[in-house]
């Protein structure tokens, strides 16, 4: 399981995700579908979103299992921006998929 911050339109949410990567073809897609076709995103530990979000993270971690897919941690923009740190992220991957 990866964690990312994903900057979009409507500002960022934070992504648990099992997709090899940020810019994964089946995660694009996957966004794309949901209304999301152009963003900005950054990794970010999840054991640093595990320890953030407390008994939040393994209510949406469980639903996730082994197969590529992806959960929403958090939609609370102002929340996602300020809970990590520039340093904490890796990144950005850019992506524009119309």
């Amino acid at each position: 399981m990866k964690a990312g911050i994903f900057f979009t339109g409507s500002g960022p949410i934070l992504i648990l995700f099992t997709y090899p990567s940020l810019d994964d073809p089946g995660l694009v897609e996957k966004l794309k579908v949901k209304g999301i076709d152009k963003y900005a995103a950054f990794e970010v530990p999840v054991d640093l979103c595990r320890e953030r979000y407390g008994a939040r993270f393994p209510y949406v971690a469980q639903s996730l299992g082994e197969k590529e897919d992806l959960r929403v941690l958090d939609y609370n923009s102002p929340h996602t921006f300020y809970t990590f740190k520039w340093e904490e992220m890796t990144g950005p991957v850019k992506v524009y998929s119309r």
